[in-house]
């Protein structure tokens, strides 16, 4: 059953596209962190992890899920484009933050399905992978967190930033963005919307956290709250 299950699938076609995809990673932070990722990735296919059935929860962005599926996906990704489709139903979805004045913005069109992990379908206490859609014309704004983190297009594509200091960088189908720890990044989608697997290893369960201009280290941390 292990190896037939949606979940397992992804997992393991999301470690042959980061092998493919290392020499494209340019610093060495990011080629150290995507080979912690395929290393525990690995090790995650080869274990018999235990089902959860929690409650679920309503998640606004999931009206976007039909664009998503009708797409004419690049050759490069679809293998993966299929494993996440068939994943789709077997991640628990939520809207991950609690509504206030930082998320306010986007959290309508922000949805977090954890396949893998702590509260994810299938437990895992160290590592979790998933998929993240974000609705068009939407900004997810900078923030920062313990864990290091990885996302992997599917469709759509997006601005993003990865430092406090750096300029947005279009990204596409394939492409993979590696966050270390506690380094800030942010999302602008265009007129499609944005669908991902990403990945989280190292402090997963530390707080995610935020400043109103994250390359101010003088100012004082924010931390949103997390719904899951």
């Amino acid at each position: 059953m292990r190896h037939n299950h949606p979940l397992y699938l992804l997992a393991s076609e999301t470690v042959v596209h980061l092998k493919k995809y290392m020499p494209e990673f340019h610093l060495s932070g990011q080629k150290s962190s995507a080979a912690r990722f395929i290393n525990e990735i690995e090790k995650v296919c080869q274990q018999t992890m235990q089902e959860q059935w929690p409650g679920e929860s309503m998640v606004r962005a999931l009206r976007f899920a039909p664009h998503v599926f009708d797409k004419q996906c690049e050759a490069g990704v679809k293998p993966l484009y299929e494993a996440a489709c068939a994943s789709f139903a077997w991640v628990l979805w939520a809207e991950f933050y609690e509504e206030d004045d930082w998320s306010r913005s986007f959290l309508p069109n922000f949805a977090n399905g954890e396949g893998i992990g702590p509260d994810g379908r299938l437990f895992n206490s160290k590592t979790i992978l998933g998929l993240f859609l974000l609705g068009p014309n939407t900004h997810y704004p900078a923030h920062a967190h313990p864990a290091e983190e990885f996302y992997l297009i599917l469709s759509g594509t997006a601005k993003w930033q990865i430092g406090a200091n750096t300029l947005f960088e279009t990204k596409k189908p394939g492409d993979v963005m590696i966050h270390l720890s506690n380094e800030s990044h942010s999302i602008q989608t265009f007129e499609e919307p944005l669908f991902c697997i990403y990945g989280w290893r190292g402090n997963i369960n530390a707080k995610t956290w935020y400043r109103n201009n994250m390359a101010d280290n003088t100012e004082k941390i924010k931390y949103p709250t997390i719904e899951k």
